[in-house]
């Protein structure tokens, strides 16, 4: 059956001009000759519907409209919908669906019109049938993966979507600690590092999740390098991808290269989330595998009489880390409504979407009875999220230099509390200070043992407002679309923060006293962009000029802040060339080769910017009697600001560059990056100088007394000692750099298989890329080393590489509506080395605060000697590891037209690792990991 075509005159236009599926990301000013061009008056709206012979819509269509003297060319979204601005005249129009034109026609512009055309299928409709992340031919490396691949991969949360991605893994899931998103990135850092994930930007239809204003930890985290209540605690680390549903979601795009100027406060990339809209049945999934069980329904309403859209769902997941341990879990729960309503008018129209969700999770754990015999330890994290978000969007229908306006608000309110008991025993005559101000106080000699109940209240609110402006105007051959706008972020945490009782602390030797959240000021930036995309059409070629230019400031700050009143700018700039068809083997190819530079700016948040002050409580008299009444302990506080004002946002650096060749059916796409960031987050060690007394009451008659010691009648000598304390600092290196790839074949005739080869090399630097202090942990005399060493280098910079290559072979049968996949996952090698330290101090601090210069040499034989590390040769050799290799299997079958769909997968069900040696011992890793299965069934009413 031919492709059939008909036109209909219609006024309205059906989707965002700004928002076409391959110019969605752009950037400004190629404006190489502004000129008031009379044609662009004369020019016509016209929109195109583009369906298969199902009435389905067919997205990723590419449309060309040719005339002897202009080309337009553009692609249909996800509705089936696209739209040109086209000067009138008769045209040719030529319709592809991956490469191969599915219609050749001719039409006639003379004024706005909507043109809808039925597709034949001519392409066998297996080749619809992705399952894989598909890479984008846009501006800007990025991955889009629909909701049929996610069907198929079967996800318990967000997490399990990355694997999608160049260079991805599968894992068994981790639902008892934070999930932090890693992109372009190998090694395992450590929290110093966490910038990258902090800066990677979650967008649900449009809408921020923002963690600016958290502050959810507790002492324990911040006076402890390592504990295992600190992997549940996400702080200044981003989103935690276990708290997002994949259960609701249409499409995600993960861009991992240089965005759009739209897009700011960031680093690392984006990922837009776009949810379900329109109709659809009743939808209920339920999964279940070792470590989880998952449930879900879900419905969608339209009314096209009243151009309204309802989407709703809701789901419920409960996750243990270890099947056979009851007292640790985490279960989250999710609930959706979306709103869609359109109005036409006579000048324009306009499109209001709104968005309100519920996420609430649960993580919590307690100990073991036969372990803990009081049964009364226990932690839990419990998050609560209610987020409103609104767009609304005004198209013009007429042709003009002004063409749309969108504006975004949205509204996230939390309640996070972390709720801790703990049992604590003393293991001598422990002594806590209470004091809040500075001075001489007496402290308090707490029971031998008691229960602590400690309470952490956070109310993080989030207001976001975006507005971008479009505009157009052509020039001869040339296209500009602008986008200008800005956007306004304003975060504060209500919270009453940290609440325990101070006669039982939860951690007996904290240096910090309880603050409430709402005494911290508020978080707020702003941002001014502007951008074009400039479009020319050179005979059979096409050049594509993203220019953009984005002003970052952040309000609300001390004036003593080196950010306060500054604007830092992000120039971002695109290029892409596609050049002209040509022929290989009789089938009709495409080749385009794609530039980026760009650099992308993240403010520190709200913990960063105002952290915990520091209590320094020197003890001064601990004077411990039989008798309680004869009893003192007194102390000397001093309080420290660790806050840094020299702090500025972490700025990163991107350049890459990407070919992407189709032939017929075949796509294959390389990208080379390398990434630039010296000025990431970290915590550092600062150092102060501190005075205090030290009471002598040898001379006292124990027996003879009858009242505590008076401190006035005692002798003293006075102390002066240096301590090291922690600030923030725009101290870390993380560069990158790297090759991705992904070729994707046809869908094989007879045995209806599609082959899928994607990877990438990684390779990842870290390192500190300011000096530290330290001090050597050694006593002198039964008392810690009096100096301090100032190092250049001190901090290990390590390397890590990684290889990593996915061989997919998923087969689709229509008569039974069956598909399963087969992967191949391979990690070639992965290595890291650590380079070598300089053991020497640049500088030392004396007992009197003094910074002195260091000499070796002079410092030989004497107590400085010992500020001179020495360093382990052994810990500098490479370590690489060989080959891993893992088989994957997952099956999806259809029952009943799609009414009931049954899927089951099994990870790991064949593992190699080959073996390797370290220092002469071999290592084997056979049987490391076991296989790793689950189901799921959904239902469609």
């Amino acid at each position: 059956m031919p492709p059939t075509f008909a036109g209909r005159k219609m006024l309205m236009v059906h989707n965002d001009p700004r928002f076409p599926l391959k110019t969605q990301i752009f950037t400004f000013l190629f404006l190489a000759t502004f000129s008031t061009a009379q044609s662009q008056d004369r020019s016509a709206t016209v929109s195109f519907e583009v369906r298969n012979n199902h009435s389905e819509p067919a997205n990723g269509s590419e449309i060309k409209v040719l005339s002897d003297k202009n080309i337009y060319s553009t692609s249909t979204n996800d509705k089936g919908f696209a739209i040109i601005s086209a000067l009138p005249g008769q045209y040719t129009v030529e319709i592809r669906k991956n490469g191969i034109i599915q219609y050749s026609g001719k039409i006639i512009i003379t004024k706005p019109e909507v043109f809808t055309f039925t597709l034949a299928d001519k392409i066998n409709s297996i080749e619809e049938v992705i399952i894989t992340a598909k890479e984008s031919k846009g501006l800007t490396s990025s991955s889009v993966i629909s909701q049929r691949a996610m069907q198929h991969l079967q996800p318990s949360s967000f997490t399990d979507l990355l694997e999608l991605l160049p260079g991805g893994r599968s894992g068994d899931p981790l639902l008892n600690q934070v999930n932090k998103i890693s992109l372009r990135e190998t090694g395992n850092p450590g929290n110093d590092y966490n910038t990258s994930a902090m800066g990677t930007t979650f967008l649900v239809d449009g809408a921020p999740l923002n963690s600016s204003a958290n502050l959810q930890y507790t002492y324990d985290f911040l006076d402890k390098s390592n504990n295992g209540l600190k992997r549940r605690l996400n702080l200044t680390s981003g989103v935690d991808m276990r708290s997002i549903s994949t259960d609701q979601i249409e499409k995600v795009e993960i861009m991992r290269g240089i965005p759009s100027v739209i897009y700011g406060n960031l680093t690392s990339g984006i990922v837009k989330i776009t949810n379900k809209s329109g109709y659809t049945h009743w939808k209920s999934r339920f999964k279940a595998d070792g470590y989880s069980k998952l449930f879900s329904i879900s419905k969608g309403f339209e009314d096209n009489e009243r151009n309204l859209k309802i989407n709703t769902g809701i789901d419920y997941l409960n996750a243990k880390s270890d099947p056979r341990d009851k007292l640790e879990n985490y279960k989250r729960i999710t609930a959706n409504f979306g709103l869609i309503k359109e109005k036409q008018q006579s000048l324009g129209s306009f499109r209001w979407q709104t968005h309100l969700s519920y996420t609430g999770s649960l993580d919590g754990s307690k100990t073991d009875p036969d372990v803990d015999l009081s049964q009364l330890n226990s932690y839990e994290v419990n998050n609560h999220l209610i987020s409103l978000s609104n767009v609304l969007n005004y198209t013009k229908n007429e042709p003009s230099f002004y063409r749309s306006t969108e504006v975004q608000a949205t509204i996230n309110q939390r309640f996070d509390k972390i709720k801790q008991t703990k049992f604590i025993q003393l293991e001598n005559a422990t002594a806590f200070p209470l004091s809040r101000v500075e001075g001489e106080y007496d402290g308090y000699y707490p029971e031998a043992q008691y229960i602590s109940d400690y309470t952490v209240d956070g109310k993080p609110l989030d207001i976001f407002v975006k507005m971008v402006n479009n505009f157009q105007w052509n020039f001869k051959r040339i296209k500009n679309e602008i986008n200008a706008g800005f956007d306004w972020q304003f975060s504060k945490n209500w919270g009453q923060g940290q609440l325990f009782n101070v006669y039982k602390p939860i951690d007996p030797k904290a240096t910090f006293r309880p603050r409430a959240y709402r005494e911290v000021p508020a978080y707020s930036t702003s941002a001014l962009f502007l951008e074009t995309i400039s479009t020319a059409n050179l005979g059979q070629h096409q050049l594509t000029l993203a220019l953009g230019l984005r002003g970052n400031s952040m309000l609300n700050l001390p004036t003593h802040f080196k950010m306060n009143g500054k604007v830092y700018l992000d120039p971002r700039v695109n290029f892409q060339w596609n050049l002209p068809e040509f022929k290989i083997m009789d089938k009709k190819a495409q080749l385009a080769l794609t530039l980026g530079y760009g650099k992308q700016s993240l403010f520190p948040d709200l913990n960063l910017l105002y952290p915990e002050l520091i209590y320094k409580d020197s003890q001064q008299l601990n004077y411990f009697h039989s008798n309680p009444n004869y009893r003192r302990v007194n102390y000397k506080t001093l309080i420290y600001n660790p806050q840094n004002p020299e702090i500025e946002p972490a700025v990163n650096e991107k350049f890459e560059a990407r070919v992407d060749l189709s032939l017929g059916l075949h796509q294959l796409s390389i990208t080379v990056f390398k990434e630039r960031m010296h000025n990431a987050f970290r915590t550092m060690n600062e150092y102060a100088l501190y005075q205090y007394k030290k009471y002598d009451a040898s001379a006292l008659n124990h027996d003879a007394i009858t009242s505590p010691p008076d401190i006035n009648a005692l002798p003293y000598q006075n102390v002066m000692e240096n301590f090291m304390y922690a600030a923030q600092r725009n101290g870390s290196k993380i560069d990158k750099e790297g090759v991705e790839f992904q070729y994707s074949s046809n869908r094989i005739p007879v045995i209806n298989t599609r082959f899928t080869l994607s990877g990438a090399w990684f390779r990842t630097k870290y390192g500190n890329s300011l000096p530290v202090y330290k001090r050597p942990d050694v006593l002198i005399n039964g008392k810690p080393y009096p100096y301090l060493g100032l190092y250049n280098g001190m901090e290990p910079n390590s390397a890590n590489e990684i290889l990593n290559t996915n061989l997919m072979m998923d087969t689709y049968i229509p008569k039974l509506d069956l598909i399963f996949s087969t992967s191949f996952q391979f990690s070639w090698y992965s290595m890291r080395k650590l380079d070598p330290m300089n053991g020497a101090p640049s500088h030392y601090v004396d007992q009197n605060g003094n910074v002195l210069p260091f000499n070796p040499d002079t410092a030989r034989g004497t107590i400085l000697e010992r500020l001179m590390i020495a360093q382990n040769e052994d810990r500098y050799t490479t370590n690489r590891r060989p080959l891993e290799a893992n088989l994957n299997l997952k099956v999806t079958k259809s029952f009943r037209n799609k009414t009931v769909i049954v899927s089951m997968f099994a990870n790991r069900l064949f593992s190699y690792y080959a073996p390797y040696s370290v220092n002469g011992f071999t290592i084997n890793r056979k049987g490391i990991n076991d296989p790793y299965f689950g189901m799921e069934i959904n239902f469609n009413l």
